[in-house]
């Protein structure tokens, strides 16, 4: 028996010790409530080490969690990031008022929404080798994904989530032989920290053919302006860390004519999803 417990003991500190989770503690105000998808839209504080204050949906991770919740409530709430996982593990109702809408973010100078059929700008970049190029030249007359990141982003639900479903897209790209017949394309809006050389090392972490996927940045305006077409919201210089960017998340198809097919809002679409978009408009 005791060399039972013992071996359960050594068990349990062998799991607590590869465990990379972390907590966090988040406080804000429910805005929403989508019990289907078993997720909670929050504008919350500054995440202290995490992540600076924005309004987000989060996953919960029990359904039973949300019996109780409702748009307007205000919550102290714990975090748990855990590789490419962020989920809310515990919530504590504190009190209720009146939800409070953000107003809508100002937009970058000369910026307007665009949405299916408009035609995307020909924006000037530079790529991960340095290199100016324009959209029209990166897209080649191709179908062509677009998402924005940036390299520093804290939350594996984010930037690391869209990169890792490029990732997959990149492949079911060279497994279908659409090589040089479909693109994807990683727009940074920090072109302070991710310089050419930054996204080079990004892109060779993450495996990336320059053939089907290239990362670019640019010009700090331009790059907003851009993002703002895409319908991406930015928000720059309300954090602690001035070195974080709060921001939305958008995927942008556009077909070989160059205007914009279909977009996708947040992470709920899927590498086959985009895959099956892009091959559809070869």
């Amino acid at each position: 028996m005791k060399s039972r417990g013992f071996r359960a003991a050594a068990l349990l500190v062998l799991a607590a010790a590869c465990s990379s989770a972390k907590t966090y503690e988040m406080r804000g105000q429910i805005l929403g409530v989508n019990r289907d998808k078993m997720e909670i839209l929050v504008k919350h504080e500054d995440i202290k080490g995490l992540m600076p204050a924005m309004t987000m949906p989060w996953k919960v991770r029990t359904a039973n969690m949300l019996d109780t919740l409702e748009a307007g409530d205000l919550i102290t709430s714990e975090i748990e990031v855990d590789g490419s996982q962020a989920v809310v593990t515990k919530i504590t109702k504190t009190g209720t008022a009146k939800p409070d809408v953000p107003p809508p973010a100002p937009t970058a100078p000369g910026a307007k929404y665009l949405m299916p059929g408009d035609e995307v700008p020909n924006q000037v970049f530079v790529d991960e080798e340095g290199r100016e190029r324009d959209f029209n030249t990166i897209r080649a007359s191709r179908p062509i994904a677009i998402t924005f990141i940036y390299t520093k982003c804290p939350i594996p639900t984010f930037c690391p989530a869209m990169d890792r479903q490029f990732a997959e897209a990149q492949a079911l790209i060279k497994e279908k032989g659409l090589t040089g017949k479909a693109a994807l394309l990683s727009v940074s809006f920090d072109p302070k920290n991710d310089t050419p050389s930054v996204l080079k090392a990004h892109a060779q972490k993450l495996r990336s053919d320059p053939q089907v996927w290239n990362f670019v940045t640019g010009e700090r305006e331009a790059i907003d302006r851009f993002a703002t077409n895409m319908l991406v919201t930015l928000v720059r210089g309300q954090a602690a860390n001035p070195e974080e960017i709060g921001h939305t998340l958008r995927t942008t198809v556009v077909g070989r004519d160059g205007r914009i097919v279909k977009s996708y809002a947040g992470a709920d679409w899927t590498a086959t999803d985009l895959v099956t978009e892009l091959e559809r408009l070869l």
